[in-house]
């Protein structure tokens, strides 16, 4: 049985927050079928009630869900949503309002009252909304409200045409005005990961990720090296990076993922015409990714792939 403190029933100075539940589903259909409304969300509007009651039921499922609809006060009918996810790791949170209020600060309003329910009684050290790159104001509330950008990645969504960007906005409960402080010692942030590659010539293999597959030579550690850096991306950050490290030639074992934006076809093929071996050709995945794999000079296994 779900925590009572998770149902708690808030009062703002124009709202009422209180436990959302699936007879909630007739009222809060009119937002989830207007196409304006939904122009950015994961699913395509709605085309009756039934289809919102089923988002409902699959928004409510995670035990540690927790959320709220939105109603004025003096009318208890739902004109919106808000609340936590129940998702492991850092806790997701999430908003809808119905069009015609839009521009009046109730959304302002509501997410403040459930920001400061989940830091102070739900005791959360930090919550995070995504949100898509056009969607500008769902960003601008977010940064209202106190949330700050802290990454982006990119995803397809099967109603969408093409990939597009999601951007990651973070608040943490230390910035929040009233939150308690975590007694335990502060989260280690983990910033990204390289992977060292162990080959037998430091130089060579530099040479053939910057001359066959375009990457930077960012250092050579030694004379003659025994340790190299590369990379590649548009900027400094984000961008994949790969460390090459002396060692004895061994069978290499394991598979790199690389993450890719829009141009993956002109990649491989620029890859193949410079004579880089293709292990599997670009292909769509039934996992909703269009990937290709190629091998380096050692024998690594370098797989392509962007959200199809």
């Amino acid at each position: 049985m779900k925590n009572e403190r998770l149902h708690q029933r808030i009062e703002t100075q124009r709202l009422i927050l209180r436990p959302l539940s699936l007879d909630d589903a007739a009222d809060l259909h009119p937002a989830f079928a207007d196409p304006e409304t939904m122009r950015f969300w994961h699913t395509p509007p709605h085309r009756d009630a039934g289809a919102t009651r089923t988002e409902l039921r699959a928004m409510l499922g995670p035990e540690r869900a927790n959320y709220w609809a939105i109603a004025l006060k003096g009318d208890e009918r739902a004109v919106g949503y808000l609340g936590y996810l129940g998702n492991e790791g850092a806790p997701g949170f999430g908003y809808l309002l119905r069009r015609d209020l839009w521009r009046q600060g109730y959304g302002a309003e509501a997410v403040r009252a459930a920001l400061t329910h989940g830091f102070t009684v739900l005791s959360y050290d930090r919550t995070e909304l995504w949100i898509h790159e056009n969607n500008v104001a769902s960003q601008r509330l977010a940064i209202k409200v106190g949330f700050a950008q802290r990454g982006e990645f990119r995803i397809k969504w099967g109603h969408f045409a093409s990939s597009h960007v999601m951007r990651v906005f973070g608040l943490f409960a230390r910035d929040w005005p009233g939150a308690q402080q975590p007694l335990h010692t502060p989260r280690v942030a983990f910033d990204r990961v390289e992977p060292i590659l162990t080959v037998p010539n430091v130089q060579a293999a530099a040479e053939f990720y910057r001359d066959r597959l375009g990457f930077a030579i960012e250092f050579l550690w030694g004379n003659p090296p025994t340790h190299a850096g590369v990379a590649r991306g548009e900027w400094t950050y984000p961008s994949v990076r790969i460390q090459l490290s002396q060692g004895e030639a061994g069978r290499p074992a394991g598979t790199l993922f690389i993450f890719v934006g829009p141009g993956i076809e002109s990649l491989h093929d620029d890859y193949r015409a410079r004579g880089v071996e293709i292990v599997s050709p670009l292909e769509r995945k039934p996992w909703g990714m269009r990937e290709f794999t190629a091998r380096d000079l050692n024998g690594y296994h370098l797989r392509f792939g962007t959200p199809s």
